[in-house]
């Protein structure tokens, strides 16, 4: 009896769930499950947890700009927190980005540009995906001023960049904020694969040591 074939599994775990601040103070954390930012004292001999905030759905990366203000990356909701924590811990503004976010990093001279991660799906962006035109690539950067963000829900970035790969994730960014690297998870090598029942012609060896043919197979070509 034939089981039918199971749907794929995207993993949508955290990618970036601690940061600490500047001042070497506080710790942040993202609980994925209960949908808040963990706030916590860093101490000599340990950590004291002094509250937590509620943010958007299955946040999965969080950042510090500055000593007083976190960004939270909430997967599910395609969004972002702004969450104020020099006095009573709150989110000040929600950010909506494109499909599904995933990591967010500050950079420039001043660390006042923030880069973010989502799938190039059309979700709160002013553009056309272009779901059937080939050669668009399936990754957004978006970028942002932290210091001057637009009145608008998405924030207005500043570009948002197209990248030739799927499911953007994580970003890196060298020591002097100068550049930033993004790596695709699911991300293509110029293959595809060819179905058996085309009847493409094998590449040679077509049969094993005693003369056996070999099975008609899929292939995968460039």
């Amino acid at each position: 009896m034939l089981e039918a074939p199971q749907p794929l599994v995207e993993y949508r775990g955290q990618v970036r769930p601690l940061a600490i601040s500047p001042d070497g103070k506080n710790l942040y954390a993202v609980n994925t499950p209960d949908n808040r930012l963990e706030i916590f004292k860093i101490k000599n001999k340990g950590l004291t947890h002094l509250g937590s905030v509620s943010v958007g759905l299955e946040p999965v990366a969080v950042a510090m700009h500055g000593n007083d203000e976190v960004w939270v990356v909430n997967h599910l909701s395609d969004s972002v927190s702004i969450v104020d924590v020099k006095n009573e811990p709150r989110v000040t503004r929600t950010l909506l980005v494109g499909d599904e976010p995933r990591d967010i990093v500050f950079a420039g001279p001043g660390r006042d540009r923030a880069f973010i991660t989502a799938a190039h799906r059309g979700q709160n962006a002013p553009f056309d995906p272009q779901f059937g035109t080939p050669g668009i690539g399936r990754a957004d950067v978006w970028v942002y001023d932290a210091d001057h963000l637009g009145s608008n829900v998405n924030g207005g970035p500043l570009s948002i960049i197209r990248l030739f790969t799927d499911t953007p994730r994580a970003l890196a960014v060298t020591p002097d904020g100068s550049t930033v690297y993004a790596a695709g998870f699911n991300t293509g090598n110029q293959t595809t694969v060819v179905t058996e029942f085309l009847g493409l012609p094998m590449p040679e060896p077509t049969t094993n040591y005693a003369g056996v043919p070999q099975p008609v197979t899929g292939q995968i070509v460039k």
